[in-house]
């Protein structure tokens, strides 16, 4: 029985420091009040556009506020501007 932890190596160690630093960017916009994000974000800001990444759009993501019809344009609480609910950015956060 070894009592050696295991070590971390660089790759998981990157990879949990990016998910660590893309958390601490995102969670002040999750858990603001859409009056309180009165100041959006501009989409160039954010590297938006109008095509998904993936299976990840903007119609997936908490911060997407849809339209009156499931592919009508909507709003963004972090992003000003019209939203495409199949675009995509760079603050994408997945509905849980």
């Amino acid at each position: 029985m070894s009592t050696e932890t295991p070590k971390m190596n660089r790759r998981d160690w990157l990879r949990k420091s990016a998910l660590f630093v893309g958390a601490a960017t995102v969670a002040p916009l999750i858990f603001t009040s859409p009056a309180m994000a009165a100041d959006k974000m501009a989409k160039a800001a954010v590297n938006y556009r109008d095509k998904p990444k993936g299976s990840e759009m903007c119609s997936n993501c908490k911060l997407f506020i849809p339209g009156s019809t499931p592919t009508a344009m909507g709003e963004c609480k972090a992003v000003a501007g019209k939203i495409d609910p199949k675009g995509w950015c760079d603050i994408y956060v997945p509905k849980a």
